[in-house]
């Protein structure tokens, strides 16, 4: 009887003990689980990826991938729609928000809005909650006439999620201008328009191209272009909002990569950009044939040495 008693007695504790573990798994789940569902943000522990899915004559999409960071195992995913997956900077993923472009009442088969239509930039928190921030263009009757475009579909969030920057206007009016929002207050704290460079510095001409925040969020680089050839680079201090202007070197090109933290740049002097393929490899060909040879370059924008 004793004996019986005492296996009773260590079966009840073992069952408790596992109550207790399974209590606390649980528990941590939805710690875990309440965690999110409060910020919205990523976990400590895990990291962000996303897979685009491209439909023909239908809105395409993108997977939000959500995964441990330790074991890179998926834990979750929500879908977003992407109009625009070809895009060269389709969306951003930062610690509470992912970013990008999203249209409505569009007839992608016959491409063209429909009434109401309108883009506009969206935020999505990691629950897969969404809203729209940014009006980009809309055309209230869908029939071209009452068409109104406000920016670019290219935009940059810094890391912090302070500000957003934006490209206003066409480049041939006398509003095109860089600007830079409050994602709060959605109020412009910066603007800088293109003609006031020019004037300034009549060599740095043609459209904005939107490049690096810094990981502080203090700075934010552009570049001002014509075709493949960039005329000059630009760093804008949030602290202050000057603008830095730099003369852009020979050799600076659309794939030259800079270095936002040194403001090392990579240049190529010499190069020959027609827009044509074909007339450009015929160039090469016949440089190779003249014995030609171009050089690789380092130069520093700061201190103008090469």
């Amino acid at each position: 009887m004793l004996l019986k008693n005492k296996k009773l007695l260590l079966g009840l504790i073992i069952l408790i003990i596992i109550i207790i573990a399974f209590s606390f798994i649980i528990s941590q789940q939805k710690r875990k689980i309440v965690s999110r569902t409060d910020t919205g943000c990523l976990g400590e522990n895990e990291i962000v990826t996303y897979k685009i899915i491209k439909k023909e004559d239908k809105v395409s999409m993108a997977d939000i991938i959500i995964s441990d960071k330790k074991y890179n195992k998926e834990k979750y995913r929500f879908r977003i729609e992407l109009p625009i997956p070809e895009h060269y900077h389709p969306l951003e993923l930062h610690k509470c928000h992912v970013y990008a472009v999203r249209s409505f009442n569009y007839d992608y088969k016959i491409r063209k809005s429909l009434p109401d239509y309108r883009a506009e930039i969206w935020k999505y928190d990691y629950r897969g909650q969404g809203e729209g921030i940014v009006m980009i263009a809309k055309d209230p009757l869908g029939n071209l006439k009452d068409y109104k475009y406000f920016f670019s579909t290219d935009f940059r969030v810094d890391p912090q999620e302070k500000f957003i920057v934006l490209i206003r206007s066409y480049p041939q009016e006398e509003d095109y201008a860089l600007i830079i929002k409050d994602l709060k207050t959605k109020e412009d704290v910066f603007t800088l328009l293109a003609n006031s460079i020019s004037q300034e510095y009549p060599n740095i001409v043609g459209v904005f191209d939107l490049l690096k925040w810094s990981d502080d969020s203090r700075y934010f680089w552009a570049s001002i272009s014509e075709g493949a050839y960039v005329n000059g680079y630009l760093r804008i201090d949030t602290q202050n909002w000057k603008t830095e202007i730099f003369q852009a070197p020979d050799g600076a090109m659309g794939g030259s990569d800079l270095n936002i933290n040194t403001g090392y740049l990579t240049i190529q002097p010499g190069q020959i950009w027609t827009g044509f393929s074909d007339i450009e490899e015929e160039l090469k060909e016949k440089y190779r044939k003249e014995g030609k040879k171009s050089s690789l370059y380092i130069y520093n924008l700061f201190t103008k040495e090469k």
